[in-house]
């Protein structure tokens, strides 16, 4: 993520914003977002693991909340260069402060996971090629029927807030005479519902079938689309 969006700075072609931004930040971005999450709190935490998951997923809107008007500010002013260049310098920090302060599992430092009463005992390497294992098991659960049920409702999901709201708001505000500030202001504003929404379901699912809880979702945002 660091090196894709430092190398956007020097972007004079179209090509080189789908490269750096569409792909090689889309990489970087999916790697470190709900995935290494549920990873995190499999293995850190036994019980309030919906709760948990549901904290470290609103930290996107927590982002957005701390960065969105003073970067939209920023661009306003100076241009969208210097954004990139702190972009960058953001995620190249965490990764020392990561690799040094943060344990790999709780037995690392003596600890259980949260919840558990039996010591955390490490995973075998399995040895298989990381690239081949994750196209193996996405071939196996495209076999389920539940796999292509949450494959089309997240992808309507994702289209619709990531795709729409967060790529277009600012700009179809702008279309309508709102500011860049104000309209990036707007979107941290929504941000402030996200985070409470978000761990607020983290904590139903430690309570609730998360599956109702999903259809429950679903047909509010379907409603409020009406």
């Amino acid at each position: 993520m660091a090196a894709a969006t430092g190398a956007s700075y020097f972007m004079t072609q179209p090509w080189h914003l789908f490269v750096t931004w569409g792909l090689l930040t889309g990489i970087g971005s999916g790697a470190v977002a709900n995935v290494l999450g549920a990873v995190i709190v499999n293995r850190w935490f036994v019980t309030n693991r919906g709760l948990v998951m549901g904290l470290l997923t609103a930290s996107t809107a927590t982002g957005t909340l701390i960065f969105m008007p003073g970067l939209a500010a920023i661009v306003q002013r100076g241009g969208w260069q210097p954004v990139v260049l702190i972009i960058a310098a953001c995620c190249a920090v965490l990764v020392p402060l990561v690799y040094f302060l943060v344990p790999e599992r709780p037995a690392t430092i003596g600890l259980r996971a949260y919840g558990s009463e039996v010591d955390d005992v490490a995973a075998q390497p399995s040895g298989q090629n990381p690239f081949a294992a994750a196209i193996t098991t996405l071939i196996e659960a495209a076999r389920t029927r539940t796999f292509w049920y949450l494959f089309a409702t997240f992808f309507i999901c994702g289209f619709t807030t990531n795709g729409l709201v967060g790529t277009h708001l600012i700009t179809f505000c702008g279309d309508y005479g709102i500011a860049q500030v104000q309209a990036a202001s707007l979107l941290a504003v929504m941000g402030i519902f996200d985070l409470v929404g978000t761990t607020l379901s983290g904590w139903l699912t430690d309570r609730f079938d998360p599956r109702k809880l999903l259809f429950m979702y679903y047909g509010l945002r379907g409603l409020s689309l009406i």
